[in-house]
């Protein structure tokens, strides 16, 4: 009796931690993502911009630090600034400064709740979620000139003479080009 008790009671145990910290092992749950994406669809649009990141002391994997994160929400409606509260898992890597600005959405019923969208660094595809917020997107381009249009057209052309770009290549980076040119 006395070693299956032994036995049994540091697994309960085990299984009690890993059950209280599933949403910050195991990223959000469910229901978070859920809440996340109706936010997205009926919040108010609001700027985040971070007053205050202060760790919590627990890192997951060596590399993911929980935060507390604060931040000053500006409504796009022009309804009042307030300050909110996250807790966040952040890659140490992609650690947030303060002053940043990140796209958020508020509840329309309870300004408590709202969910941010933090920049991963490497998602072309947040760029016109940013803009429509008006926040500057780390990878976003400035809108080139025609000087800039016509310089790079010059470039592309003289690295398919030497041959280091292909036909292909040539003509996606020139379309690309003369996309981001207009």
């Amino acid at each position: 009796m006395i070693t299956i008790l032994s036995v049994a009671v540091p697994i309960l145990i085990v299984i009690i931690i890993l059950f209280a910290l599933r949403g910050t092992l195991f990223g959000p749950s469910k229901k978070q993502q859920q809440q996340a994406a109706d936010l997205v669809s009926t919040g108010r649009k609001a700027r985040a911009k971070i007053v205050r990141i202060d760790p919590t002391g627990m890192v997951v994997n060596n590399i993911n630090i929980q935060c507390w994160v604060t931040f000053l929400l500006e409504p796009l409606d022009g309804t009042p600034t307030f300050e909110g509260r996250k807790k966040m898992l952040i890659n140490q890597t992609q650690m947030p400064r303060v002053g940043d600005v990140w796209p958020s959405w508020i509840s329309p019923t309870d300004p408590s709740l709202f969910a941010v969208g933090m920049p991963d660094g490497a998602s072309a595809e947040q760029i016109p979620v940013f803009r429509e917020f008006g926040i500057p997107h780390p990878l976003d381009q400035p809108p080139s000139t025609n000087d800039d249009t016509v310089t790079e057209l010059q470039r592309l052309s003289d690295m398919k003479d030497k041959g280091l770009l292909s036909d292909d290549e040539f003509t996606a980076a020139k379309a690309r080009v003369l996309g981001a040119g207009q």
